[in-house]
């Protein structure tokens, strides 16, 4: 029994996202909206026990779990998903994502925060002077922010270095900043090592 933990472990993460999710409020009018997402915890029981029927049965019991947990991810995703308005799908995926790679391990609370807060925090009347004209004072807080922040549970320092490439090489920086698709083009300086991260795992 006590190897279906982790199914368990995945079914609450996903009810307490879709919970969460009638939380949201209308960009436009400001106004809550999310209560037409309500989802009883009955109706997660009937998807939990779709997953638990539905999914391959095989051995050993871990690669049972294993088959249950993504049958289970992917039926609620769907489930909740078809429900959503377009403009928080989106919203909806990244909250389950984040929070089956904290559970997981894969990134810590502060990474979250650094990813949705960035440098909002910090006052840009005590931190070191913008030195780019073409940067806002917003968006430089933010690359301090991420200089700083100590990624995953090794807390490796991934783009300590990034203020300073920056100024090293200001031409190649800007150019990417103005594309009209940044995240399509190669990021100045970072490129192979994003490219090693990907193939190799996150954040050796």
């Amino acid at each position: 029994r006590e190897q279906f933990r982790t199914v368990a472990t995945r079914g609450s993460i996903m009810y307490f996202n879709m919970v969460d999710m009638t939380n949201v409020v209308n960009p436009i009018t400001a106004q809550n909206s999310g209560w037409m997402y309500n989802c009883s915890l009955l109706q997660f029981l009937e998807q939990f026990e779709v997953s638990v029927r539905s999914s391959d049965k095989c051995h050993p019991t871990s690669k049972r779990v294993d088959k249950i947990i993504q049958y289970l991810t992917y039926q609620v995703y769907r489930y909740m998903n078809r429900g959503l308005f377009e403009r928080d799908k989106m919203m909806f995926k990244l909250m389950f994502t984040m929070k089956i790679m904290t559970v997981g391990s894969m990134i810590t609370g502060a990474d979250v925060s650094c990813f949705l807060k960035a440098g909002s925090s910090l006052d840009v009347k005590s931190e070191r002077p913008n030195p780019f004209k073409w940067l806002t004072d917003k968006v430089w807080l933010n690359m301090l922010a991420l200089s700083r922040q100590a990624f995953g549970v090794d807390q490796v320092l991934f783009f300590r270095e990034v203020v300073d490439f920056m100024q090293r090489n200001e031409a190649s920086w800007r150019k990417w900043f103005d594309e009209n698709e940044p995240e399509r083009s190669p990021v100045p300086d970072y490129e192979d090592r994003l490219i090693v991260e990907k193939t190799l795992g996150g954040f050796m």
